[in-house]
């Protein structure tokens, strides 16, 4: 495991995270808790992905947890609502808040109400940004909420195949740590020719190259495996990438990548519903809470006794005719 990265605020945090994106909800427990086990401490997670109370379940105190607020809470009450949400759910305090997207005209109200949840609410101990280019950062900073609460980090889709250099360095010069997410391209980039090349040059897995890649960009870097044996693989630490190699995996990106990048920006950024539909996440009083799981040394439950027929009144007529004289 490398060193942890230092924060604009002082604070360390692990530089390799392990990704909860799509991890389903019934393996989302067992997966952190494998993942714990392989040496994981940082553990990144949002709204959107839908299993932050099974995630939470396997968490330790000395675990970093990440969330994020996602588009469809782009108001400053449905944003806090949302981090309010998040706690709620993992039963602590949240390492970091991120706004997920920047919505147009209303991502400066969602950091606003981070900086509320952090400065006022005090119920997570940083805030910052995912998926934010140099123009909405400067959009960000008009607003004057920076120097009330820096952002420490910037999460973005960064690998070999879509290296944005440009952003990478703007925000890195701000001191604001760049996060990698996708840095495998879930899977596909292990098959690319020049990485399996470097991979055998060095006798490593083409996963621990992209994540050397990532590390010697001076990144952290997410990963996801649900495989306990690949989680641990992917921190394993080996020498590093030559100077050939980093320029070989720098070339990697092309015109189409950075223009299918584009329009999935533009099309996250514009709103999408969440997994509980088009509108607010839902506060916990909405959700019905989850069964409880039996205990494998209860006892089995008794039978339900049969229904007894109601008494039927006796009608007054017949009680009177009944009655002595």
């Amino acid at each position: 495991m490398p060193p942890p990265m230092l924060l604009n605020d002082g604070t360390e945090m692990p530089q390799i995270a392990y990704g909860l994106y799509q991890v389903k909800k019934d393996e989302a427990t067992r997966c952190v808790a494998d993942a714990i086990k392989a040496g994981y401490a940082h553990f990144d997670g949002a709204a959107f992905y839908d299993n932050e109370r099974e995630a939470g379940r396997s968490l330790t105190e000395e675990c970093w947890y990440t969330t994020k607020v996602w588009t469809t809470d782009s108001t400053f009450e449905d944003a806090v609502a949302s981090v309010k949400r998040s706690r709620s759910e993992l039963g602590r305090d949240l390492d970091l808040a991120l706004v997920h997207w920047p919505v147009p005209g209303k991502h400066v109200d969602m950091y606003r109400a981070l900086v509320h949840c952090k400065e006022e609410l005090k119920i997570v101990k940083r805030i910052g940004l995912s998926n934010y280019t140099e123009d909405d950062y400067e959009e960000l900073e008009k607003s004057g909420l920076v120097k009330v609460c820096r952002p420490v980090v910037n999460q973005i889709e960064v690998s070999p195949f879509l290296y944005r250099k440009e952003c990478v360095d703007y925000f890195q010069e701000k001191h604001i740590v760049v996060q990698a997410f996708k840095p495998l391209q879930r899977g596909a980039a292990l098959q690319n020719d020049t990485v399996k090349a470097i991979a055998r040059k060095h006798s490593v897995t083409e996963a621990q190259v992209l994540i050397k890649w990532g590390l010697q960009k001076g990144l952290c870097v997410c990963v996801k495996s649900s495989n306990a044996t690949r989680m641990a693989e992917n921190l394993k630490e080996w020498w590093g990438l030559d100077m050939d190699d980093v320029s070989a995996l720098d070339a990697l990106t092309t015109e189409e990548a950075l223009a299918a990048w584009r329009a999935h920006y533009e099309k996250r950024r514009a709103g999408t519903a969440g997994p509980w539909g088009p509108g607010p996440r839902p506060i916990l009083e909405d959700v019905a809470p989850p069964a409880p799981e039996p205990s494998p040394d209860a006892p089995s439950p008794s039978p339900e006794p049969a229904a007894v027929p109601p008494i039927e009144p006796v009608p007054a007529y017949e009680a009177a005719a009944d009655a002595p004289a």
